[in-house]
């Protein structure tokens, strides 16, 4: 592909870049605001997925494998974490804390990939800001887990996803300029 090919295909992208930037820019403003309820409702929300998780691959375990153990063991696992999550939502968040650690280096990572990959084009700088923010947020959570778990959850999924909007806003402001 030459430069101009990528340039008309990233145009394309340039709405939808903005929308869910903006989407995302708000979400995260809500869970900087009210880090201690954004926590909550993270951790309610997984547990309730897990559930339809485990409702599902029961039906499924039900209908096509009732004589195999083994197809009964993880519904049963996702039963039982979707009701501990439910019941004990706090331990719930210290676990999920330490998991988007995880998955804020991973964002990091995969944002850094992203802003060598368009490095000489307008907009990588941010992707390349939105990594090394993610990075130290992810540092951040794991020197106050678990005791700051509560509070660090919301806000630091707050402020990595309000500088994902922002990137994402900015790199579709940026393709009208390339």
């Amino acid at each position: 592909m030459t430069k101009m090919e990528i340039i008309d295909f990233d145009k394309s992208f340039r709405k939808p870049l903005i929308i869910v930037g903006s989407l995302l820019f708000i979400l995260g403003l809500l869970g900087v605001i009210f880090p201690n309820l954004f926590s909550l409702a993270i951790s309610i929300y997984l547990g309730w997925l897990m559930l339809f998780a485990g409702l599902v691959w029961l039906y499924y375990s039900f209908k096509l494998h009732v004589h195999s153990f083994s197809s009964w063991i993880k519904p049963i696992i996702l039963l039982v974490a979707a009701g501990l999550w439910l019941f004990y939502p706090v331990a719930g968040i210290a676990a999920l804390t330490l998991l988007i650690a995880f998955y804020i280096f991973s964002d990091a990572f995969g944002s850094f990939a992203m802003a060598f990959e368009r490095r000489g084009n307008n907009g990588w700088g941010w992707m390349l800001l939105n990594g090394i923010i993610s990075l130290l947020l992810g540092i951040l959570i794991l020197f106050g887990w678990p005791a700051t778990s509560i509070f660090i959850l919301g806000i630091f999924v707050g402020i990595s996803l309000l500088f994902d909007g922002i990137a994402l806003i900015m790199l579709g402001m940026a393709l009208k300029a390339d």
